[in-house]
């Protein structure tokens, strides 16, 4: 059935408008206009060594941007990190252990943790192009005898040390940081998406650091080079919220050994 159209005035199908009256598609338009999406956001812990000495923590939630995420998904709960007081559990670290590294025992001045979760739900649907957030698992002695000791949970963000002499001819030396995901073979490095929430961690110390988790080197947080000149002002001030004792991206430290994406790793490693 083809019901009639009857005009209605003040919209745009009004057959006749007097000259010089202004289009009323413009109100349609705006009213069209699709609704500005808010970005997702993520719950941020932190607990840091002050400069009095005192431990202190405090809860954040910030935008779940690869900025932040970076800063906090890199070990896997019961990873067994090397101290000088001996192998200590990720979740049991506390801000002013001496932390081992390949430069030797380092203060531990910030631990972070967000939780990870099922990229299902809410979170799917708020963001169609997300991408899954896997956690990944190595297995005992993938590679090398005691590297990992034991099988190893790292969280998405996780870089470890690679040491070849392919290397020189990418970054200039022969060892760089690459992306855990890289080393992904189906069998002893495998991804793996999390059925329920997950809770993982990362460290930071004075400058980058290379401390070792089971045995395997993995990088410690770093902003990495002219970070500040990649974000604007307001998202560069809510991120350094984030990390009480610096107060800008050169208080970081010094990071001396570069990096690799995962593409060149792959690259580099079927030359």
């Amino acid at each position: 059935m083809v019901y009639p159209r009857h005009p209605v005035a003040g919209l745009a199908t009004d057959p006749i408008r007097p000259q010089g009256q202004a289009s009323w598609t413009s109100r349609s338009d705006v009213r069209s206009k699709p609704r500005r999406v808010m970005p997702l956001t993520r719950r941020f812990e932190v607990s840091y060594l002050a400069p009095n000495g005192d431990i202190r923590e405090f809860q954040r939630v910030a935008p779940a941007t690869p900025l932040f995420e970076d800063a906090f998904s890199t070990l896997g709960r019961g990873a067994l990190i090397s101290t000088t007081e001996g192998l200590v559990a990720v979740e049991d670290l506390l801000p002013g252990m001496l932390v081992e590294t390949l430069q030797g025992p380092k203060p531990l001045l910030w631990i972070g943790s967000m939780t990870v979760f099922p990229d299902s739900g809410e979170l799917a649907a708020r963001a169609p192009g997300h991408e899954p957030q896997k956690m990944l698992r190595i297995s005992t002695d993938t590679f090398g005898f005691g590297r990992p000791v034991h099988d190893l949970m790292l969280g998405p963000r996780a870089r470890l040390l690679y040491r070849s002499s392919c290397c020189m001819e990418a970054v200039g030396t022969d060892e760089a940081f690459a992306p855990a995901r890289a080393f992904v073979d189906g069998v002893n490095v495998v991804e793996i998406s999390p059925l329920s929430p997950q809770r993982v961690w990362q460290l930071c110390f004075d400058g980058q650091q290379s401390y070792f988790a089971h045995g395997v080197d993995v990088e410690s947080f770093h902003p990495g080079p002219k970070s500040e000149a990649l974000h604007d002002r307001e998202m560069a001030a809510l991120f350094l919220a984030l990390f009480p004792h610096v107060e800008r991206f050169e208080d970081f430290g010094p990071m001396e050994v570069p990096r690799l994406t995962a593409f060149e790793l792959e690259n580099l490693r079927v030359a």
